[in-house]
């Protein structure tokens, strides 16, 4: 056995590794209090499968081979590096190892007594949430580490909840209580400002005028400006702390139509005064400026310059660390807010009337899973009892103003401007009989794009009462699922024979790994069949896992798993999207710019996926 001393020369190796990295000296060299260390040659067997382990792994140096026990294909091999363990599950769960371990060359090894790993995973945190939740530790550190990264390049300067106290640029210009309207008004004029405030001895503010109020409480009201101040300013000033945000002022500003905010300390004593002009350039650039913006948009040059902040909001937010699945969210929220001012806008020049059509999402869109690069996937249903004339000319104006503020026009038609997707809902539903019945491999290419529809605009009851047709149809048709599972598991999850990661392309001399059809589509795919199989209304993939996971369909840890591995491709993806290394490939990732913690998150989420394409087979044998 070694002594703590011997082990101390492998702690500055294994602290380059979670979960050690956050573990205190002391509570590493409890967890190695009786450790060993172990040399082992190539092909050597380190761990027999279907055995009790004595002992927990950790790799110094060299690679582990893991071979599942049977011989099934699909998940057979995995690699362990430096820093990663084995056996965990058995040894915590107290059942027998399902792989045989060995030496794939030179290796050297910590072992560590069973007994003290499960002890330790008990008593010391850091390893205790690590072993409970290994793919959520390895995500949260990543997350805090990026977030660390950007700020330390600055980024933190374009963070959303900016503090009012940062956006004070000069003491404000204050008036005492018996000033009068004509000493504030010279004021105003001599430092070109538009309000001042009246304060009290202790500085606190007590009233405010703004320029809007000069007309109508001074001007038309032909009250004397030798009028004390107070007599027609505004009263309670509505004032934010320094520490109150951008955000809350411009909240507050929306609420109650002010345009001015008092900004005070703890204590109350006025610090400055921020202007509806001051948060115009700030909250051009976040959701709740945007939205207003949005709505307020008149022409479709505002909406174009709308989208385009959007757009930049998105890599703003991927590099603040926003979690992915919430960033995508805000992005098709937008985009959901820019359709629908467009559609209020050219609906009544072709005589479209909302009560008579239902403008659908489909896709990406239609899961609310829209990232920084998207192109238009969209349909029309219409009433049977009475469709609009002039449906064709509505949606190919629609489809180009899209085009116009940065939705490109999809490149296999699937738009409402295409007269094959714009019909009665009776003409929809003989559309998804024909693809479920037929199960032809159109029919499966379409079922990834038109089974996530969700109404955006118009009668969403006619979108509704397709969804519910389609369900039901769906579920009782076990020929069509089976081929449906069968077309998703057709896109594996790129890990070679080892369980490592494997290219699946070549870009300019790279290897790299295209993230959405190989990372994000076969969760897509995966959660898309399981839904339609148990009659889950949900469209985005998240919610799909959720709901099946509260249905007893999937167990709870499974779905925990199989979200985090989801999330974090979704958020590589938008990291990837933003940095644009290959132009003309989005979403491919060059296995060289992986950094190590990404590179082995990446590799489990990969091996999540598989577990979830398992499930399917045994669904769909």
């Amino acid at each position: 056995m070694a002594t703590a001393a011997a082990v101390e020369p492998y702690l500055d190796l294994l602290r380059t590794h979670e979960p050690f990295s956050g573990m205190t000296h002391a509570e590493c060299m409890r967890l190695f209090a009786h450790a060993r260390v172990s040399y082992h040659a190539p092909g050597e067997t380190l761990l027999e499968a279907n055995v009790r382990a004595r002992e927990c792994w950790i790799v110094l140096s060299g690679r582990v081979r893991g071979d599942r026990s049977g011989g099934e294909s699909g998940a057979l091999a995995l690699e362990l590096v430096a820093g990663e363990m084995f056996p965990v599950g058995a040894i915590l769960t107290g059942r027998p190892t399902i792989s045989r371990f060995s030496a794939e060359d030179e290796v050297f090894a910590l072992r560590l007594p069973a007994e003290d790993f499960v002890t330790c995973s008990r008593e010391i945190p850091v390893l205790s949430d690590f072993c409970d939740k290994r793919l959520t530790f390895l995500l949260e550190r990543s997350q805090k580490a990026l977030a660390a990264s950007y700020a330390a390049e600055g980024t933190a300067e374009q963070a959303i909840p900016k503090p009012l106290g940062s956006l004070v640029r000069r003491r404000p210009i204050t008036v005492g209580p018996e000033a009068t309207i004509e000493d504030a008004l010279r004021l105003m004029q001599q430092y070109a400002i538009g309000s001042v405030v009246a304060v009290d001895g202790e500085r606190r503010p007590l009233a405010i005028l703004t320029e809007r109020d000069v007309v109508p409480r001074i001007v038309l009201a032909q009250v004397p400006i030798t009028r004390p101040l107070l007599e027609v300013a505004s009263q309670p000033v509505a004032s934010l702390t320094t520490e109150h945000t951008a955000t809350d002022a411009a909240l507050l500003m929306a609420e109650r139509g002010f345009r001015h905010i008092a900004v005070v300390d703890r204590d109350g004593r006025l610090e400055g005064v921020v202007s509806e002009r001051d948060l115009f350039a700030l909250q051009r650039h976040t959701l709740t400026g945007l939205s207003g913006a949005i709505k307020r948009a008149e022409t479709l040059g505002q909406l174009v310059v709308c989208a385009n902040d959007a757009r930049q909001l998105a890599k703003n937010l991927v590099a603040q660390g926003v979690q992915p699945l919430t960033m995508t969210r805000f992005v098709s929220r937008l985009n959901d807010q820019i359709v629908q001012r467009l559609l209020d806008w050219v609906a009544p020049r072709h005589a479209i009337d909302p009560a008579q059509v239902c403008w659908i999402a489909l896709g990406s869109e239609g899961r609310h899973e829209q990232t920084i690069s998207t192109d238009q996937d969209n349909a029309l249903i219409l009433d049977d009892r009475e469709a609009p004339r002039d449906v064709a000319a509505f949606a190919r104006e629609m489809n180009d103003a899209l085009d116009q503020c940065g939705f490109p026009l999809c490149k296999g038609n699937i738009m409402a401007s295409n007269p094959e997707l714009a019909l009665p809902l009776a003409g929809w539903r003989e559309k998804f009989a024909l693809w479920i019945d037929r199960g032809s491999p159109q029919a499966l290419l379409s079922a990834n794009i038109f089974f996530d529809l969700r109404p955006l605009w118009g009668c969403h009851a006619l979108a509704e009462a397709l969804r519910a047709d389609v369900l039901e149809r769906a579920a009782a048709t076990p020929r069509f699922l089976k081929q449906l599972a069968d077309n998703a598991l057709e896109t594996e999850p790129p890990l070679n024979w080892l369980g490592n990661l494997a290219s699946t392309e070549d870009i300019d001399g790279r290897q790299v790994i295209d993230l959405k059809r190989y990372g994000i589509r076969p969760f897509v795919d995966a959660a898309r069949v399981l839904a339609l199989a148990h009659r889950v209304a949900a469209t985005n993939t998240v919610e799909r896992l959720e709901r099946l996971g509260e249905a007893k369909v999937l167990r709870a840890d499974e779905v925990r798993q199989w979200v985090d591995a989801f999330g974090f491709l979704q958020g590589l993806r938008l990291r990837v999207q933003q940095g644009a290394a290959f132009p003309s490939a989005p979403n491919a990732v060059a296995l060289d710019a992986l950094s190590p913690m990404d590179a082995r998150i990446l590799k489990e989420c990969f091996r999540q996926a598989r577990k979830l394409q398992q499930r399917l087979r045994s669904d769909y044998p």
